[in-house]
């Protein structure tokens, strides 16, 4: 936590957490973070005072826990009690009517 308490946070943000289930060769969860403000049909969930947003469709492919730990160099990683979804992502501030990318 002590990484993201370095983040300013404008009025109403948080992190979003969207995630979706990828049937490729591989099964696998597809994870994106980014900055932004709470959305209509977001739970959110908040953690020593910051605002964590997880679209409903999102909550389909994710487990009841999700753990977001940060290592310098490496980035954040995300984790459940199970499994490791992955490591090395980055957190982005989304601008309206700009798509974000992330390679993991």
């Amino acid at each position: 936590m002590n990484e993201l308490n370095k983040i300013g946070f404008e009025d109403g943000e948080g992190i979003r957490i969207l995630a979706e289930f990828v049937g490729t060769c591989s099964i696998a969860t597809d994870i994106e973070l980014q900055i932004e403000k709470k959305q209509k049909e977001d739970e959110e969930v908040v953690e020593k005072g910051i605002s964590f947003f997880v679209p409903a469709k999102s909550l389909e492919s994710l487990p009841e826990k999700i753990f977001l730990d940060f290592k310098p160099g490496f980035g954040y990683k995300i984790s459940s009690a199970e499994e490791t979804f992955g490591y090395n992502f980055k957190l982005k501030k989304n601008s309206p009517g700009r798509v974000i990318f992330f390679c993991s």
